[in-house]
């Protein structure tokens, strides 16, 4: 960045924005077998009142959230997940992967 001061101000904040973009992480779409699997495990977490572990894409970065599942609203294409702080809704779009824990993880 030498030449920074010779830079119109609007360039600095595109140089900037493009920077940051760099450390995003890309949602990837994912398969059928995948859907079918993260729904799998999410029913039998429900069923079993297991912990699960959901890895979440959110504002472009990947997260996880750990906790039971309470419940699924269809319509409305999202889940509640209950973790030791609160009872977050999530939405189906959101979820990566799943992944049941064990009582020993």
């Amino acid at each position: 960045m030498k030449w920074t001061a010779m830079m119109l101000p609007e360039h600095l904040v595109e140089i900037k924005k493009w920077k940051e973009e760099q450390f995003y992480d890309k949602k990837r779409e994912l398969t059928e077998w995948e859907l079918e699997e993260i729904e799998q495990t999410i029913q039998r977490a429900y069923k079993m009142q297991k912990l699960v572990r959901l890895t979440l894409w959110d504002q472009n970065k990947l997260h996880d959230e750990v906790g039971t599942v309470t419940g699924t609203d269809v319509y409305k294409k999202e889940l509640l997940l209950d973790t030791d702080l609160s009872v977050k809704r999530i939405t189906f779009n959101q979820i990566q992967k799943a992944s049941l824990l064990n009582a020993d993880d």
